[in-house]
């Protein structure tokens, strides 16, 4: 019998994360239920994958379907850069697989993370492991995988064939955006096609006091995609790029005036009678411009290209073995990244040059069901990871910058860390309606090439966003996490609850220090440091019922806390508590929701890079939806209905100049705005 790997998201997902299938929305109005879809036809188990009913009104890139899941949060540096943070560890410390592709921001603050690059469509699928993610998910993280991807391509019926697709457009009132969309498919018995396009506009957010300055954006996704059905399974070919122009980011010293991408890739999978073999193949290649004076005022200017290539290789088998399942296979993946600042006279600074880090992976992992009550699965994973770093070269600057680049080019650059995760889950259905889950896991993360070679003190923060100046460290170790989550769930046929309560230790965590250097704002220079260790706590809690056969409530919430276990300072940048309830109304092809989203005060701040705190808000939603016969579907809604000004407090920290929002001011949501969207399925 053929066993995916929806049955280890099973098992991990409600101890590790608990992605639920009740009929939860899109935060960017859609109001299909994100619906569990089986990858396997014979297993019993179900997917914990969400099928993405479609970007709705307004979804700006991948970030935005996220929002809403447990434990989940999403830091916003500007409106497409969307870092995903799952229970209090964010940015580089989340594996972020895009159509199973690992893609290196060509931005030194991130400002183009992976999520940015997400091409997603209706059918797509989104798949969530919290911390303890099995170890044929990937490693080289510790906080979790988060995987958007394609399903199988579908073919006709021998001798039949398929034409379809979906066409769309949507209006969101909060920055003037209109947004397209088109997917087309076609296919016989062997042979599939299929074109995805997108397209986007949209000017400055607007919140009650006025517009965030540099906060728009323009961009478009076009990808091809070829397959070719094989006896036991498919060949699929795939190929595209994205377009973005003036995108700002208000949060960052500088925007992304340009950005284009291209990726090629190749995905192979076959069903034998013993078992199955899938490989992907990949390249992915990032052309990127970023000024500080096109969006926003400057009084000295600066452009800074930067480029980015990932190349990968995956390949595993998944077999019998000793009355359960045995998964095996390795992984490569290499990225080269640079970057370099220009001033006004034309002058050049290498940021980064010629960087390369290399990683190679090998696991396997055995699951097996002991009984109709248990069932396991234990994973074992290896990685080896080599980063490089060439000499720079520098034109401008003060002394002290000439003495950092002759240091750091007389120095080592060329790293080697060895990885090993291992971890293990256990599933006890004690009684028909309840369940008891248990994972733990030992995760390891190798530095990035921001954290080990920023060789002189630069706003460059892979994305943290604090308005400080950092340097890299050259000796830094890996990081390295200990899991333990304990998820317990109840189902009637009425109603259903979930509550998983975890605890994080993270040694040699990597954070900024003050070192006896001053910025250019007379503060202490931030350097990339491992701290002793590192503890977050926290919970998530899940609830629905169905109050009638048309009415229905679900809700959920998250709590984490981070801090420094040595000297008790919280960690920055930490989601508060918080968490969505609403009321659901279908029937007869109408659907409407009425949405209460919620945060408590961030108060757990840290003290280093003297945080701000925020304050607790609650606001509300009003959406309506039609499904027609002919495939038509219309929706519109309000946001924020009762118009209240409210910050998110991981929306970043202005740093635009003339802006109705003050430099050193928290950057607002939007204010009370309407949407509406048409969509044809055909």
């Amino acid at each position: 019998m053929y066993l995916s790997s929806s049955k280890i998201l099973s098992i991990l997902a409600a101890s590790a994360a608990t992605i639920t299938a009740v009929g939860a929305q899109t935060p960017d109005g859609n109001l299909d239920p994100l619906v569990v879809e089986g990858i396997a036809e014979n297993s019993k188990w179900a997917s914990d994958g969400r099928k993405i009913p479609g970007t709705g009104p307004g979804a700006a890139d991948g970030g935005d379907l996220l929002r809403g899941m447990p434990g989940v949060a999403i830091m916003r540096n500007g409106p497409q850069t969307g870092l995903a943070q799952i229970r209090g560890l964010g940015g580089d410390r989340v594996r972020v697989k895009v159509d199973d592709r690992t893609i290196t921001p060509a931005c030194p603050n991130h400002m183009d993370p992976p999520l940015h690059y997400a091409h997603v469509a209706s059918g797509d699928l989104v798949e969530l492991f919290a911390g303890i993610s099995p170890v044929s998910a990937g490693g080289d993280s510790i906080a979790g995988t988060i995987r958007i991807y394609r399903p199988e391509p579908e073919f006709a019926a021998a001798g039949a064939s398929l034409l379809g697709g979906e066409l769309g457009t949507s209006f969101r009132g909060d920055r003037d955006a209109w947004f397209a969309e088109a997917r087309l498919f076609g296919a016989t018995d062997r042979l599939r096609g299929e074109y995805r396009g997108s397209w986007m506009d949209a000017g400055n957010l607007r919140f009650p006091g006025g517009t965030v300055r540099a906060s728009g954006f323009e961009t478009q996704r076009h990808t091809w995609i070829g397959s070719w059905r094989t006896d036991g399974g498919f060949i699929s070919v795939d190929t595209g790029f994205s377009r973005s122009r003036d995108v700002g980011t208000p949060a960052l010293p500088m925007d992304m005036v340009r950005d284009d991408s291209w990726h090629f890739g190749l995905h192979q999978l076959e069903r034998f009678a013993w078992g199955s073999w899938e490989t992907r193949v990949y390249f992915h290649d990032v052309d990127h411009l970023m000024d500080n004076f096109s969006l926003r005022p400057a009084p000295m200017r600066m452009q800074a290209p930067a480029a980015s290539r990932d190349y990968g290789i995956s390949s595993s088998i998944e077999t019998g073995l000793a009355d359960g399942v045995l998964r095996t296979g390795l992984d490569l993946h290499r990225a080269e990244f640079e970057a370099e600042q220009v001033n006004a006279a034309g002058l050049r600074r290498d940021t980064f040059r010629n960087n390369r880090r290399e990683r190679f992976g090998l696991f396997g992992e055995w699951e097996r069901e002991w009984s109709d009550e248990w069932e396991s699965l234990f994973g074992l994973r290896t990685d080896y990871v080599q980063t490089r770093a060439g000499a720079v070269r520098n034109q401008f600057g003060p002394p002290p910058v000439a003495a950092d680049q002759a240091a750091f080019n007389a120095g080592k650059r060329t790293h080697s860390d060895l990885l090993v995760d291992v971890m293990a889950a256990l599933r006890w259905q004690f009684r028909d309606d309840t369940r008891l889950e248990l994972a733990a896991g030992l995760k390891n993360r190798a530095p990035s090439l921001v954290e080990r070679y920023l060789w002189t003190p630069a706003n460059a923060s892979a994305g943290l966003a604090d308005g400080r100046t950092y340097l890299g460290n050259t000796a830094l170790d890996p990081e390295s996490a200990l899991h333990v989550a304990l998820g317990l769930h109840h189902r009637q046929q009425r109603w259903g609850a979930s509550f998983t309560p975890f605890y994080q230790s993270v040694s040699d965590y990597i954070e900024g220090r003050p070192i006896a250097r001053l910025d250019g704002q007379g503060r202490p220079v931030l350097q990339f440091q491992n701290i002793d260790r590192a503890e977050l706590y926290g919970a998530e809690l899940e609830f629905d019922a169905a109050l009638h056969e048309r009415l229905t409530l679900r809700a959920n919430a998250s709590w984490v806390r981070g801090r420094d276990a040595s000297t008790g300072n919280p960690l920055y940048r930490i989601a508060p508590l918080r968490g969505l309830a609403a009321l659901d109304y279908a029937h007869a092809g109408w659907e409407a929701s009425f949405e209460c989203e919620w945060a408590d005060a961030q108060n757990q701040v840290s003290r280093i890079q003297n945080e701000p705190t925020t304050p607790g808000y609650a606001v509300f939603h009003l959406r309506a939806a039609r499904e027609f016969a002919s495939g038509v579907r219309i929706e519109a809604g309000v946001e924020n209905l009762f118009d209240k000004r409210y910050a998110d407090h991981l929306g970043g920290i202005n740093r635009v100049a003339g802006s109705d929002v003050g430099v050193g001011q928290r950057i607002p949501n939007a204010g009370r705005f309407g949407y509406a969207s048409v969509r044809w399925s055909f």
